[in-house]
């Protein structure tokens, strides 16, 4: 009766695991079922799904990490230009000063109020007999002498005592006809630094340029 009991027992724990591994398989059937392509069960899925937004992540962040630091070496690409910029303009004062003593430097300059009756194109400078600078001026250049700025044409080292200096002018005059022109001055040099201003204007009576030189 015993033997029978165990036999029975053990019948039925066998019923029992074939029933758990049948349905199993029903259970893996049907998740390779849903997915039909790749066989893998909803676990693996999501795994594979967790670990492609964990890589666009990374190579979000790495992206962005790219960006901040052009951006930076841009930054300081731009602050390198400007230290460079402001060392020039440094370093060509400080030669200036060298090679142009405060008690022999002497500069000329030109400039112009309307330009109405005259558009310079070139200009030459002798002193002593000596041409010295020649320059060609751009349709720029004349537009911003028109709006008060001022050409430096030459700078130089003289000795104290009498020069000269002769201007000779180039351009267009009114009706657009070729025009010539040169000015002379005689001038004392102290024993400080000076200027020499060639002032171009307008008579509006005769409708010709006038061409001033003097002495600051």
């Amino acid at each position: 009766m015993e033997i029978t009991r165990k036999i029975l027992n053990n019948l039925c724990c066998c019923s029992v695991a074939l029933m758990l591994g049948t349905q199993a398989q029903y259970i893996l059937a049907e998740e390779a079922a849903n997915n039909p392509a790749t066989g893998e069960t909803p676990w693996t899925s999501e795994i594979e799904n967790r670990k492609t937004s964990l890589s666009s992540e990374n190579d979000s962040q790495k992206n962005q990490q790219a960006s901040d630091n052009i951006q930076q070496v841009s930054k300081n690409i731009l602050e390198l230009k400007h230290q460079v910029i402001v060392l020039n303009k440094d370093l060509r004062v400080m030669e200036e000063k060298l090679l142009f003593p405060s008690s022999t430097k002497y500069s000329v300059f030109v400039s112009m109020t309307s330009g109405q009756f005259f558009a310079p194109e070139g200009v030459r400078l002798k002193i002593d007999g000596k041409l010295v600078a020649a320059h060609l001026y751009s349709e720029k250049q004349r537009q911003a002498m028109i709006r008060g700025g001022v050409h430096k044409l030459y700078i130089t080292n003289l000795n104290e005592g009498k020069h000269t200096a002769t201007i000779f002018f180039t351009g267009l005059g009114h009706n657009q006809r070729p025009y010539k022109r040169a000015s002379t001055i005689e001038f004392e040099k102290g024993s400080v630094g000076e200027y020499l201003e060639v002032a171009i204007s307008d008579d509006s009576v005769t409708q010709e340029p006038v061409f001033k030189i003097k002495q600051w």
